[in-house]
């Protein structure tokens, strides 16, 4: 397994973003991962509107998962309706 960071911007408009990120980590857990760390950066504006929007929650995740899975990951997150947009960057070790 490899150490891995993700940023994701969420929807502002979800009641309760805690419910979304316990998603993204239950599908992180799914495919055979373990989430480390999460942290909630709270609502911020975007440097440019994503789907008209002009805010997003923004959500650092570190976990660690086989390579071959992070492709599964973007590709159900990237689903997901409230995310906006996520990023995937391999920590060193």
């Amino acid at each position: 397994m490899r150490h891995y960071e993700m940023l994701t911007i969420l929807s502002a408009e979800i009641e309760e973003p805690k419910e979304e990120v316990e998603k993204i980590q239950e599908v992180v857990r799914s495919l055979g991962g373990e989430v480390t760390q999460t942290d909630v950066w709270g609502k911020k504006r975007l440097a440019y509107p994503i789907q008209k929007k002009a805010e997003g929650v923004y959500v650092l995740f570190t976990f660690d998962l086989e390579p071959a899975q992070t492709f599964e990951l973007k590709r159900v997150l990237g689903l997901r309706p409230n995310i906006y947009r996520q990023m995937i960057i391999l920590l060193d070790d």
